[in-house]
């Protein structure tokens, strides 16, 4: 029974450091039904039930997805989309994409390494 009383209060001081430097890091402007700083002191003063409070009632809420139809670009390509002939066709910058690309950088590479030729 030690081992459960040891494990209640190691969960509500990890749950009471997350809440308070949730609360700590949250913008002032999106902190619900309290002031941020109002809301530290009661998670501060009231351990348990300080933090419970924060997490349903004081932090901001996640704005909900935005259900569109163009899909997302981790969701446009996936691995089995992908074709290896794709990485071969030149970009349409005007910029090499690395210095192993760009044939200048390389011919100045060659005369450092190999300055008599």
């Amino acid at each position: 029974m030690v081992w459960l009383g040891g494990l209640i209060t190691l969960v509500s001081i990890v749950l009471w450091v997350y809440a308070f430097f949730d609360a700590l890091t949250t913008p002032a402007q999106e902190a619900r039904n309290l002031p941020k700083v109002l809301w530290l002191v009661v998670i501060a003063l009231f351990m348990p039930v300080g933090s419970i409070l924060w997490l349903f009632l004081g932090r901001p809420r996640r704005p909900a997805a935005v259900q569109s139809d163009t899909p997302s670009p981790a969701q446009a390509v996936s691995v089995d989309d992908l074709d290896p002939s794709d990485f071969a066709k030149p970009s349409d910058s005007p910029h090499p994409l690395g210095p192993d690309d760009d044939p200048e950088f390389l011919r100045r590479l060659g005369r450092r390494i190999d300055p008599d030729e």
